[in-house]
């Protein structure tokens, strides 16, 4: 007849909508962490000044406009004003051991964009997937 359905269709289905719920909450998740990452890695360079602000001492660290998680993944940068380029090329080798990439390769897009490629070390995980015991809580030895 017209109209109905097998019970398993709607089964699929169902299932389906969960699988693209926790794939959009993991790669949210992914992007969070890798935002963290930028803002701690930047923190250490000159890419992020020191501002002075009547509640304390605070970083200005370029920030992402747009994660592509890849592979390879890539970072949408807003320059700050007075930073170029070679700023960025320069604090590399500092900001890619933070990310746990092998390197970054950066690329001005725009006239006040940088695109940073992280290039992961070749047969080792990309940096931004947690592992399943990272998740779990610590285990007290008995």
């Amino acid at each position: 007849m017209f109209g109905r359905r097998n019970p398993t269709e709607y089964m699929h289905h169902e299932r389906s909508g969960r699988v693209r719920r926790r794939e959009r909450e993991l790669a949210t998740e992914r992007m969070s962490d890798l935002r963290w990452r930028w803002r701690n890695a930047c923190s250490a360079t000159p890419l992020a000044p020191m501002i002075y602000t009547p509640s304390g001492v605070t970083r200005a660290v370029p920030t992402i406009d747009h994660i592509d998680l890849g592979p390879p993944v890539r970072l949408r940068v807003r320059l700050r004003i007075g930073l170029t380029i070679a700023d960025f090329i320069d604090a590399a080798p500092k900001i890619a051991p933070a990310m746990g990439v092998a390197a970054i390769r950066f690329t001005q897009v725009a006239e006040h964009w940088v695109e940073a490629v992280l290039l992961p070390s070749p047969g080792a995980a990309p940096p931004y997937q947690s592992s399943e015991s990272d998740r779990q809580p610590a285990k007290s030895g008995v």
